[in-house]
């Protein structure tokens, strides 16, 4: 198997500027409209939209315990939904607005308490970097692949197998890939190519379509250079999550495994 050298989005760390004077209620006043949408949590997942009028860069931080996870906002007041993905208990949902290079002032802050019965909700849900509807055509695509197959496992390996044979590794992307990169599935789709992202959003999107939980995990693995993102599915008939990578599996000139060794992957972010 050829080495595959992959590049990620990645995820800036931000250091609010907390000592800027406005405080986070003022600031969240003055915003155009509200930013949280707690509505969707009994599915595992928060909608956040901010439109600040002078137009600036925001950032989204979802936390708990001692955890928290970092996304780009697009300021433009339509609605992104993000995982509550931390197991269950209280959640704190911020908004930062940017004031100059690295520095963000939190314009708005909410608490939410987060309780599944079943925590895997959270990975059939259409998300920032997994944003899919039936209307796509790789949903389509999916329904397709999976419409004369009863087991759960079958359904995987059906869009497994059509992902690794449609879609190629897309070695200028990844030379031009920038931070808060986001996946689009319809274009992978498309244009059947794309680097490590793409293809584990693409696999998710198509899975959790057909009611099959699927994560998208980012970390290390070896015989790739860099931050990789893969799968993790939950198997019904193996009452188990597995980790299935594609892009691996894609840039291989022999037969692999679908199933992967958990010890060969470290896993840092999970969505």
């Amino acid at each position: 198997m050829r080495k595959i050298i992959i590049c990620l989005c990645f995820i800036l760390f931000l250091v609010p500027a907390y000592s800027v004077s406005s405080p986070p209620e003022k600031a969240a006043a003055e915003a155009v409209i509200q930013p949280i949408d707690a509505n969707p949590i009994g599915k595992g997942i928060i909608g956040v939209k901010y439109n600040s009028q002078e137009g600036k860069r925001v950032k989204v931080a979802i936390q708990k315990s001692g955890s928290v996870y970092y996304y780009d906002l697009p300021n433009d007041g339509k609605t992104n939904y993000f995982p509550l993905q931390m197991e269950n208990g209280s959640y704190t949902i911020s908004v930062y607005e940017q004031i100059t290079g690295t520095s963000y002032l939190p314009v708005h802050q909410s608490a939410v308490n987060l309780s599944l019965k079943d925590p895997k909700q959270v990975y059939l849900q259409s998300i920032q970097n997994i944003a899919w509807n039936k209307s796509m055509r790789p949903i389509k695509k999916a329904a397709e692949l999976t419409s004369k197959l009863k087991r759960d496992e079958d359904k995987v390996k059906a869009i497994h197998s059509y992902i690794v044979k449609n879609i190629n590794y897309d070695s200028q992307k990844l030379k031009t890939v920038q931070p808060g990169y986001l996946p689009s599935i319809e274009t992978t789709f498309k244009d059947n190519q794309g680097i490590c992202y793409d293809y584990s959003s693409l696999f998710a999107a198509m899975l959790r379509s057909q009611g099959i939980p699927t994560k998208v995990a980012m970390g290390y693995t070896p015989g790739v250079n860099g931050y990789h993102a893969w799968n993790e599915v939950y198997i019904k008939e193996l009452k188990k999550w597995v980790i299935i990578d594609t892009t691996v599996d894609a840039g291989s000139k022999k037969a692999l495994s679908i199933y992967k060794k958990n010890s060969l992957y470290t896993k840092e972010k999970e969505y």
